[in-house]
């Protein structure tokens, strides 16, 4: 997993989920750094395909 460019503010409050797609392993994350780090630590260890999806914010989040 990799990102272009620098993150700007919004992105680093922006929430991910960190899947894999051949074990149950899943993590949530804030900001695409966060889940860059997260995606590439488990597929060092494991050599996985990982996604990494947006979670919308919630209706009650400022």
């Amino acid at each position: 997993m990799s990102t272009k460019g620098e993150e700007s503010e919004q992105d680093v409050t922006k929430q991910f989920l960190v899947k894999c797609e051949n074990c149950p392993f899943e993590r949530t994350a804030t900001g695409r750094h966060e889940a860059t780090q997260v995606g590439n630590g488990h597929r060092r260890e494991t050599r996985h395909e990982l996604i990494a999806v947006e979670v919308p914010r919630s209706i009650d989040s400022p």
